[in-house]
């Protein structure tokens, strides 16, 4: 009797499994990545209360911004990108050799066990926005004067946001996206894409300052280090998880050696010739407004920007 009853549960359970159920997501806040969805059932549904079961014709809504993906025993079976309902056609059951292979799994479960686990998940699409870029110490870059022969190691700070959106949602569940049952957010991400995108950028100042710049036409690369900085993360970010970066706005790009530059550009003025510090007056400097500190260094300022000591 007992094994009687069990293959009855099987064939009552899998025949349940045809009644139509919708999987809706309404809206994800803006920094959520992916959520799972759970099933809205009518009453004739023999699925109310197993949510690892997606039956066969099943609809599932996708709002414009969202990707919907059907998992399958943990692999990707489905991806639904296009807005609108689509209608989930699983072939697992269809002809003799499906119900059969069907049968005898839920057989070994006593009829109670789902065959196989599967769920729905939303992704985002939308451009996740507002991700902040600034460098905690400053970038060598090499600072080349042809006016003065000045050239010499530098550095210089950077600032700025940027943003991303997931491209490729199978492979962003693939490689990045958690099997829970929570919604993912953004923050799980940002540590690690911060970091990351802080590499990225300085290799981008490495790579567009090599042969050397005046400080003062470092404002002028924040268009193209911006798109060179895009380049780089959305080629290694799309491998790694399905993302691409959108936008990259640099908003500031400040060198930090004007004052030994502006240093040299005086001693240069004042002598006529690439700079000797030794061979300017006093007198000299103080006709062009400048004045000579006890390091040797000429500055406009009250205090040198070389040794910090203050004008007396």
């Amino acid at each position: 009797m007992g094994i009687i009853r069990a293959a009855a549960g099987s064939l009552n359970g899998m025949y349940k499994d045809v009644w139509r159920e919708l999987f809706y997501c309404p809206t994800l806040e803006g920094d959520t990545l992916m959520v799972r969805v759970r099933k809205t059932v009518g009453e004739n549904s023999g699925n109310d209360g197993n949510d690892d079961v997606i039956s066969n014709k099943s609809v599932i809504a996708v709002n414009d911004g969202q990707c919907a993906i059907v998992v399958s025993q943990g692999k990707v079976i489905a991806v639904y990108e296009e807005p609108g309902e689509h209608v989930f056609e699983d072939n697992s059951h269809s002809g003799i050799t499906g119900i059969a292979k069907d049968f005898g799994r839920r057989f070994t479960f006593a009829g109670d066990a789902p065959p196989i686990t599967q769920r729905v998940y939303v992704i985002n699409t939308k451009e996740i926005m507002g991700k902040v870029i600034e460098t905690e110490s400053p970038i060598p870059i090499h600072i080349k004067d042809k006016n003065t022969g000045l050239s010499i190691d530098g550095s210089v700070s950077i600032s700025g946001t940027y943003s991303y959106k997931i491209s490729d949602p199978a492979r962003f569940y693939k490689f990045a996206g958690p099997a829970g049952e929570k919604a993912w957010n953004n923050k799980y991400l940002s540590s690690q894409m911060d970091s990351e995108m802080k590499t990225f950028l300085q290799s981008a100042v490495s790579s567009l300052t090599s042969e050397g710049i005046r400080p003062s036409e470092a404002p002028g690369y924040a268009k193209k280090l911006g798109e060179l900085l895009k380049d780089n993360a959305s080629e290694k970010w799309h491998a790694l998880r399905g993302i691409e970066v959108v936008s990259i706005a640099l908003a500031a790009i400040t060198p930090n050696d004007t004052g030994l530059v502006q240093q040299v550009q005086y001693a240069t003025a004042l002598a006529g010739k690439p700079y000797d510090f030794f061979e300017i007056t006093d007198e000299a400097a103080v006709k062009v407004g400048v004045w000579r500190c006890a390091c040797g260094a000429y500055t406009a300022d009250d205090t040198c920007s070389l040794c910090g000591r203050k004008k007396i």
